[in-house]
């Protein structure tokens, strides 16, 4: 009895192993993304969430990680920023990575401020003429 609990227990632990392997591998730098891509996502609009801010990775172009994400002040979903912009890497800067850094207002509490962001170039000149919220 001892050998077979013991059996089932090494074969959990190795599911459960190889199971978490395949959670948490990272993903790839490949590229997903065309500059078409980013001006259809921009574009694109779509419902703010009902409470905090909230972003995730939506693709890569040009091998750099483009996040979406929604700012929100104290009255979400109305006062609701939607970005996209590049998860610039610790060791590089917007433009090495061929960003074009710039400075947008983001709702804070009751007020704006100013955030600075690295914007995939096909968007950046356009950014503030794209919709933010629907």
């Amino acid at each position: 009895m001892k050998t077979s609990t013991a059996k089932a227990l090494t074969l959990s632990a190795l599911l459960l192993s190889l199971s978490a392997c395949v959670l948490v591998s990272p993903p790839t730098n490949e590229d997903t993304m065309t500059d078409a891509d980013l001006i259809r996502a921009a574009e694109q609009k779509e419902s703010a969430p009902t409470e905090g801010a909230q972003q995730w990775v939506i693709g890569y172009h040009h091998g750099i990680a483009v996040v979406k994400s929604f700012q929100c002040s104290d009255l979400c979903p109305q006062n609701t920023l939607r970005v996209i912009y590049y998860d610039v890497p610790t060791n590089a800067t917007c433009e090495s990575i061929g960003g074009v850094s710039k400075s947008i207002l983001v709702p804070i509490a009751i007020t704006v401020m100013p955030k600075e962001y690295c914007f995939p170039k096909a968007i950046a000149d356009y950014w503030e003429s794209y919709p933010a919220k629907s």
